[in-house]
């Protein structure tokens, strides 16, 4: 099992499979499209951290802005779930949250997933907010999740 970056895939092949991953794995199927993860990996500020069997067993979506990250899609393969993958890439996240000197990492999550919650809390994440009504297919709201990398200096 390793970890990898996007830059090592062509990228409508890894768009497709991503899409399959998420189709296959979230409970309401993959809120993005092909075209939409294909947009998203070409953009300069999205990165991924795939972690890969003989198959992506999960990836790890995220944008970096200036000192701060924000995930956008954690995602582990069906037939991996409960190996503790989804804790395996956010370990590797905070890892180059550190290299580059990020100070904060924001999510959202539905607010019925309790396993998402779970891992996100267990691992240093905080609630900070609620956003009503945020997801589509079905409508539900979404909670603000913070975690503090490093104090922010101010000037």
């Amino acid at each position: 099992m390793k970890i990898t970056s996007k830059h090592f895939f062509e990228t409508t092949a890894l768009a497709t499979e991503l899409h399959q991953v998420a189709e296959n794995s979230y409970t309401y199927g993959s809120p993005w499209t092909v075209d939409q993860f294909i947009a998203d990996i070409r953009n300069e500020q999205s990165e991924y951290l795939i972690l890969e069997k003989a198959h992506i067993a999960g990836f790890l979506g995220y944008h970096q802005f200036l000192d701060e990250m924000e995930i956008f899609n954690l995602v582990v393969h069906t037939d991996e779930k409960h190996q503790g993958l989804g804790a395996t890439l956010l370990k590797e996240l905070f890892r180059v949250a550190e290299e580059d000197q990020m100070s904060q990492i924001l999510l959202e999550v539905r607010v019925s997933n309790f396993s998402a919650q779970n891992l996100y809390l267990s691992h240093g994440f905080e609630i900070i907010a609620r956003r009503k009504n945020y997801y589509q297919a079905p409508v539900e709201d979404a909670l603000i999740m913070i975690k503090k990398v490093r104090p922010t200096l101010v000037k």
